[in-house]
């Protein structure tokens, strides 16, 4: 079957997709109101500083602004914040895991005093009081003390116990390595059972048998699973593009795409639990549909695109067949390709709209089949994929769940393979929902293409703090066969 990939020449650039996203819904500062509570955390706590270095701490003016810090901290701690931390990666200021790139100009003396004390993350509590603050501006005046050991000693002998320090290498997710490792083998499970129990609906279906719907729920369950522990261990999976068995790997991705989205949409679990099984058999219809017209690499015939079209309205008839209690994946079956304006197939009586698992489902499968391999194309980058959604949003595509998707997924989705402006080559290792436009990367080989020996997690948020100019940005992504990776998932 026909498929060009053609990638129209008038699409957004992700500056300018990124600029309509704005900031991320999942930063942790992401509203006006909190951002500015977080930028007032980092002001009062620079001026504290400088203002104990030129007097002593009972001086009005550093009593004034330990006041204000203590106050910073209590109205964090107020709006949900049981701690807050502000850590320092890179000479940048990063509140919790959002980044403060002006901050990081501005207060350059605090980071680099907070640093000559071996302190690269500060974290308040709750209950914060200003003989706390002082003891604090204190410790960071003291120029005898040079690392993290002599700093934390000092803090812990005055009793304080609401302010913590600590030095970090890295903005790593929350957890252990180990850890990670293990929710990512836990996650690659799940995949590896989605896929055998898709290939038994499958082979059943072809013979024209009735399949069980149960080993389908429980991949959807332990997939759930997964995702509320460990989000990117799953979104990762998506990185896995089986050529062989494409089919099979697309009824996967599809549902942990569209399990993730309705996540970050707010669905309820049995609405999840539903749409995550309508994700897996959307397409069964296509057992119906002969091999030699689905795999056709040329142009199809009218009667052959009337066939193929057919596959919505088969896949419904098996599914009704079955006689499922949950009547959704019959319903997305059959509305998945009739887009959000309605001009798609099959026709249904005007003013009905598709359900929004349909359009969950839809706009899935079309970034998975965009950016997977097939014999008779080339994959679309992911950063271009995402900007041919979002220019057929409002048509194709639901404009609202259009960029709720790229918001999720990002400008560089997680697996996209990246080339930086000082011409190394890396892979996006994790999204920043405040930076679309800057994700944590890790590095994979050097400017001239020799591969590192273990690959180095680079945050591109991290900026000069002299001149405010990021340190490295990404220049545009490239295949993965292209630069030499066979399995983008192994470094996720």
């Amino acid at each position: 079957m026909t498929d060009t990939g053609r990638i129209p020449d008038d699409l957004e650039s992700p500056a300018e997709i990124a600029a309509e996203l704005g900031t991320g819904a999942r930063a942790p500062f992401s509203t006006p109101q909190r951002l500015a509570q977080a930028k007032e955390l980092v002001r009062s706590l620079a001026v504290s500083h400088t203002n104990a270095g030129l007097y002593p701490t009972t001086h009005p003016l550093v009593a004034q602004s330990l006041g204000e810090l203590v106050a910073a901290v209590d109205t964090l701690h107020r709006a949900g914040f049981d701690d807050v931390t502000i850590n320092i990666y890179k000479g940048t200021i990063f509140v919790e895991n959002q980044v403060f790139p002006e901050e990081s100009v501005t207060y350059r003396r605090l980071t680099e005093d907070l640093l000559s004390h071996g302190i690269s993350a500060l974290t308040f509590l709750g209950g914060l009081r200003p003989a706390d603050a002082a003891v604090l501006v204190e410790v960071l005046a003291d120029t005898a003390i040079t690392d993290i050991d002599a700093a934390r000693l000092a803090i812990e002998r005055r009793g304080v116990n609401t302010v913590a320090v600590a030095e970090t290498t890295a903005l790593e997710d929350s957890g252990t390595e180990e850890q990670g490792r293990e929710n990512k083998a836990r996650a690659r499970e799940s995949y590896d059972a989605g896929v055998a129990a898709m290939r038994d609906v499958e082979t059943q279906a072809k013979l024209g048998k009735v399949f069980e719907v149960e080993p389908l729920q429980q991949v959807v369950s332990s997939l759930l699973d997964n995702l509320f522990r460990d989000p990117a261990a799953v979104l990762g999976l998506t990185a896995i593009k089986g050529h062989d068995d494409y089919t099979l790997n697309h009824s996967i991705n599809v549902c942990i795409l569209s399990l993730s989205l309705g996540a970050s949409l707010g669905l309820d679990d049995a609405s999840l639990r539903s749409l995550g099984l309508s994700a897996l058999l959307y397409d069964l219809g296509k057992v119906r549909i002969p091999e030699d017209i689905l795999g056709k690499q040329g142009p199809l015939t009218t009667d052959e695109w009337h066939i193929v079209k057919s596959h919505t309205s088969e896949g419904a008839d098996l599914l009704k067949r079955i006689q499922l209690v949950d009547q959704m994946p019959m319903v997305v079956a059959f509305e998945h390709h009739q887009r959000h304006d309605m001009q798609g197939y099959p026709d249904v009586p005007g003013g009905q709209e598709q359900h929004l698992f349909s359009k969950v489902v839809a706009l899935c499968d079309a970034y998975d089949a965009m950016t997977t391999r097939r014999p008779f194309r080339r994959e679309i980058r992911p950063d271009k994929a995402l900007a041919v959604l979002m220019q057929g949003r409002g048509k194709a595509y639901d404009p609202s769940l259009t960029k709720a998707l790229v918001a999720m997924l990002g400008i560089y989705p997680m697996g996209a393979i990246v080339k930086l402006d000082d011409g190394s080559t890396g892979v996006v290792f994790r999204v920043n929902n405040d930076d679309l436009l800057h994700p944590r990367v890790k590095v994979l080989a050097d400017p001239d293409g020799r591969w590192h020996e273990k690959p180095e997690v680079v945050d591109l948020r991290a900026i000069d703090p002299a001149n405010g100019i990021f340190l490295h940005s990404i220049v545009e992504c490239v295949p993965a066969a292209e630069a030499g990776v066979d399995d983008v998932w192994q470094y996720l």
